[in-house]
């Protein structure tokens, strides 16, 4: 990819980049015995248990620090909207324009919550007897900056949800709240987290898109309580053209973190 094109996808200059060999995860093990942070960031939750499972006991005694991409509802899973999002994903299937969807037959793994609770209970198994630091950061469902789902699909239709019309984030303490996070932004608050001098909080919930049920059965849906990013703040950017927002900056997530 020539350097032009990496600089305006990466917000930063060619030669500051750190270039990397992409390999499978789970053949990480001998890299993970010299790191000293770590982070997690499986989208599924089945993937996130499994890789922490298999890939935990090889972080090595210089390890200081584990930090777990998680989800909102994991402490709620009985409740709306959580039961919906539980529910065991299906297998992918090719649909039209060559887009593959989770609209397959049931694909036998766990719902997405119960992988991910699953995964934090390997986490904390394995700080307590390796002595790092164990972080999760949950998300909402994740949309935008990423494989296109249907609803991503339909948001960019409409104003370019997500990418450009919610830029802000919303932290909140534990597995409170619920929504949506915006992939690009939570990438941005994992690396942070996982590399800041200052301790992150054990917990902690990061949101583009707060909502809350209508009524307590989700029979009527769910209702947004945040304000989209401001018309100013969004002007000059189409992610069908490739502009999209620079990722949120280091210093205003130590602001927000630092608010909790």
């Amino acid at each position: 990819m020539p350097d032009d094109v990496v600089e305006k996808r990466m917000y930063a200059p060619a030669p500051e980049l750190v270039k990397a060999k992409l390999v499978d995860p789970r053949d990480a093990g001998d890299a993970l015995k010299a790191a000293k942070q770590v982070v997690f960031c499986a989208e599924w939750g089945a993937t996130q248990a499994e890789l922490a499972e298999q890939l935990l006991p090889f972080v090595g005694s210089d390890a200081k620090r584990v930090v777990m991409l998680s989800r909102v509802g994991i402490n709620r899973r009985e409740k709306a909207p959580f039961v919906e999002q539980n529910k065991p994903p299906k297998k992918l299937q090719e649909v039209a324009l060559g887009l593959k969807l989770p609209v397959g037959e049931n694909s036998g793994q766990p719902g997405t919550l119960d992988g991910f609770a699953n995964a934090e209970k390997i986490l904390a198994d394995a700080a307590a007897k390796s002595g790092f630091s164990a972080h999760v950061v949950r998300s909402g469902e994740l949309r935008g900056n990423g494989p296109l789902l249907l609803a991503d699909l339909s948001a960019r239709m409409v104003d370019n949800l997500y990418d450009v019309k919610y830029q802000d984030l919303y932290f909140k303490k534990g597995d409170e709240g619920q929504g949506y996070t915006k992939r690009l932004n939570l990438a941005a608050t994992l690396l942070r987290l996982t590399t800041t001098d200052s301790t992150p909080p054990a917990d902690c919930a990061a949101l583009s898109v707060v909502c809350e049920m209508i009524d307590p059965f989700g029979l009527m849906g769910e209702k947004t309580l945040t304000e989209p990013t401001g018309v100013e703040r969004r002007k000059g950017y189409d992610m069908a053209k490739g502009k999209a927002p620079a990722p949120i900056a280091n210093e205003l997530i130590d602001e927000l973190i630092a608010a909790l």
